[in-house]
């Protein structure tokens, strides 16, 4: 029987307070060596707050109120802001949304990448810029001594996305956060920005958090998926399983709804009714239950924990066991 290697990252209840309200709420996951966990849902569901949580980078108004992320034996939430400097980079890093805002326009990619290896290890210029150099190589950039002297805005949006990788792994992270990496490419682009974190995860055995709600990238890279719903766990799985056999609503209408190539010519695309509830608007329940094909007064008035549904499958559901009627309404 294959034994399922230690988690390197523990995110354990992890809450957040923006203005009083629970903006991320008792968030739980692991990630092992080698894997990918997906960290999927709507716009505004937590998944970004949740990974600036992890690299200690939250907004001055979002407060972490609990929990804990547990890097091995150490709870980075813990950490002060110095000994987090020597965290970020060299045990966990991350690559943000938008590249062309996260770099500088006044430096050379060359020096920003040489300076993130620089931060941590020292050494010469001339040996920092080599490290660059051949970080240009691994993440597949042409010509790269060329392209060490050039700016950002010489580069186009995939090679800025490829900089962005480099500054992230050139101190060999054992954690990547990749937040949204394929945003705003166009999909040849976004395959070799995928293909590149496959290859990261098979000769580095990194393991990556993957922030996104395209489930087609999700599929196509992800071994895990966690789904997030207003600030709340709603569904983790394996990635086959949860597209094989959904069992939260949420999810399963979310799956219905990316289109597919059998649908018929201008058919319409199914949607979630109504609105996702914004903070303030949030109740005792079930977050997700003025929206639920399910919903009773039990969800309107206790939160479900995540049931535990075999083989790593977990759903926050009171009605797990009626999943049926939503694969219906889906179809």
């Amino acid at each position: 029987m294959e034994v399922s290697p230690s988690p390197l990252l523990t995110v354990d209840s992890l809450t957040i307070d923006i203005a009083g309200a629970h903006v991320v709420d008792d968030v739980s996951f692991t990630v092992a060596p080698g894997r990918v966990m997906a960290l999927v849902g709507e716009s505004g569901c937590g998944k970004s707050l949740t990974s600036y949580a992890m690299l200690g980078l939250l907004p001055p108004a979002a407060k972490r109120t609990g929990g804990r992320i547990m890097l091995e034996n150490t709870d980075l939430a813990c950490l002060t802001e110095r000994q987090f400097r020597k965290a970020r980079g060299k045990d966990i890093s991350i690559i943000f949304q938008e590249p062309s805002a996260s770099l500088d326009p006044l430096s050379t990619v060359g020096t920003q990448i040489a300076e993130a290896f620089r931060a941590h290890h020292g050494g010469s210029k001339a040996e920092a810029f080599e490290k660059a150099r051949q970080m240009l190589v691994d993440v597949g950039i042409p010509d790269p001594n060329r392209r060490l002297h050039q700016y950002p805005f010489e580069l186009s949006g995939g090679m800025c996305q490829r900089i962005m990788i480099s500054i992230a792994l050139i101190c060999g992270p054992r954690v990547l956060v990749a937040d949204e990496p394929t945003t705003a490419l166009d999909v040849t682009i976004q395959a070799q920005i995928l293909d590149l974190m496959k290859k990261l995860v098979a000769e580095r055995g990194t393991a990556i958090v993957l922030i996104t709600h395209d489930m087609g990238v999700v599929a196509d890279i992800a071994d895990d998926v966690a789904v997030m719903y207003a600030g709340r766990m709603a569904e983790i799985a394996p990635v086959h399983a949860l597209f094989r056999e959904p069992k939260h609503p949420y999810t399963a209408l979310l799956l219905a709804s990316v289109p597919k190539l059998d649908h018929a010519p201008k058919a319409d695309l199914a949607t979630i009714e109504g609105m996702v509830p914004t903070p303030s608007e949030f109740g005792v329940g079930c977050r997700f239950h003025d929206r639920c094909p399910l919903s009773t007064d039990k969800c309107r008035s206790e939160a479900p924990p995540l049931f535990d549904c075999g083989d790593g499958h977990r759903s926050a559901c009171w009605h797990i066991d009626r999943m049926a009627e939503i694969r219906a309404v889906a179809a």
